[in-house]
């Protein structure tokens, strides 16, 4: 510190650092590492989770994952002297899950062409899942890549009840890929839900709050019209891990009368169809013979999937294969047997190596963020959301899909992120919080005293 003013009793008012640390540290602050490549990557996101090549006119014909997936690649090839740490297991685990799945569409008894392009198309998460661990290096940056999902599906839910596609009762989504199907809308919004609480309770101001939680509204509203009994089952196990972690361990109890409530009231105003599906699923009364025969069929497929995968323990009969061999065109309806009968027992044990890797670094990321708001609050939401996931995947197939990856990536991320903070903290002996309304003054004071 150079250039000292003190006051009449000798105490220092101000300082100007000009010393060669501070004028390097000025220099290389210019440059922002990973910046195209994290760049490219919320492009992808907002292709992904909100779909505008199905809603915006002309779009269609341009190939937006792929041009998003290339500059991706392009920023990271130019970035990599910024990447310093070792390889995460679970992108290990990724990579062996796609190899596996490479082998098991060459060694395939039924159609080797319709496998590798499965397969193919499923290696592009590689690079998604690896630009997310690379260049998402920030709480800021993971803040804004959530409220990228968040805003997207939560602007199809809404667009999605407006429109009103309904087919028996049950709500469909307007767009394709992840949202045609309504138990897959439904998984979606489930999983995007305890990430908008989170965002809820990191916003400042009472306005974004309000936002969210209407927000929140119109999802659970959306959840209940489609009628999704795995996506309703995966929204009980969401908010019980949420309010365990928000309202409990968070100290907000008031979330539990809150969330009692709206149950209650979602219930009697909107859950006169689910509640019949669910009724359904054991009794073949003729308002819910749907439900009931659709019970039946998933029952049927599981058993079938399980048989295949004994038969075909180490490659399975190539991904995208099942319903060929299921004896009723039907995929599995099931996430784990599905991967296990397609692509063998190994696939299963990588693809849920890669699901606890997200567990174990939830874990991490709270041990190393004590004091670190934002870090436990999105450690919070990842975890209601990755259990919601787990869930609803025990009755939806889909172990090809990219946002339960995407999701672990956000875990990895957040980890490496906190363990980063932390060891800057202990590296400058521990520094107190700085205020976000002062930073100045306090980082003045705290070094004189």
């Amino acid at each position: 510190m150079t250039n000292l003013s003190e006051s009449g009793s000798g105490n220092v008012i101000g300082a100007t650092a000009t010393d060669s640390v501070s004028s390097v540290r000025r220099r290389t602050s210019r440059r922002i590492p990973l910046r195209w490549a994290y760049v490219a990557l919320l492009f992808f996101m907002v292709i992904y989770y909100a779909r505008p090549e199905d809603w915006v006119p002309g779009l269609s014909h341009a190939p937006l994952a792929k041009i998003a997936g290339i500059f991706a690649v392009l920023g990271l090839v130019l970035s990599l002297r910024d990447i310093r740490w070792r390889l995460p297991k679970e992108i290990i685990f990724l990579s062996l899950l796609t190899g596996q799945l490479f082998v098991a569409s060459f060694m395939t008894p039924v159609w080797r062409g319709g496998a590798l392009q499965e397969t193919l198309n499923f290696a592009k998460i590689l690079i998604i899942v690896f630009t997310i661990t690379a260049a998402v290096t920030t709480y800021q940056r993971l803040r804004l890549l959530i409220l990228t999902q968040a805003v997207s599906v939560s602007a199809i839910a809404a667009v999605a009840i407006w429109k009103g596609h309904l087919i028996l009762g049950r709500l469909l989504g307007i767009l394709g890929g992840n949202y045609s199907d309504p138990n897959d809308l439904a998984l979606a919004i489930v999983m995007s839900l305890p990430l908008c609480l989170a965002l809820l309770f990191l916003g400042r101001n009472r306005l974004p709050k309000i936002l969210w939680a209407i927000t929140m509204l119109v999802m659970i509203y959306a959840i209940f019209l489609t009628g999704s009994r795995g996506g309703f089952l995966s929204l009980i196990v969401t908010g019980a891990v949420g309010l365990w972690d928000f309202a409990i361990r968070g100290r907000r109890r008031y979330l539990l009368v809150i969330a009692t409530l709206l149950g209650v009231i979602v219930l009697l105003l909107w859950g006169g169809m689910l509640v019949g599906r669910l009724e359904g699923t054991f009794n073949a009364k003729e308002d819910t013979g749907a439900a009931y025969a659709s019970a039946k069929i998933r029952q049927e497929v599981f058993w079938r999937s399980v048989e295949v995968t004994k038969e075909h323990p180490l490659f399975g009969v190539g991904p995208g294969n099942f319903m060929q061999v299921s004896n009723s065109w039907h995929v599995a309806h099931n996430s784990f047997t599905q991967i296990s009968s397609e692509g063998g027992v190994p696939a299963l044990i990588f693809y849920v190596l890669i699901l606890w890797s997200g567990f174990v670094n939830i874990r991490a990321t709270r041990r190393f963020a004590q004091g670190q708001r934002q870090g436990i609050l999105l450690a919070k939401g990842l975890h209601a959301s990755l259990a919601g996931y787990v869930v609803g995947s025990c009755f939806l197939s889909v172990p090809y899909a990219f946002f339960p990856y995407i999701l672990v990536a956000y875990t990895t991320a957040l980890s490496l992120i906190s363990k980063k903070s932390e060891a800057q903290a202990k590296k400058v002996g521990a520094t107190p919080v700085v205020p976000e309304a002062a930073p100045l003054a306090y980082a003045t004071r705290s070094v004189w005293e």
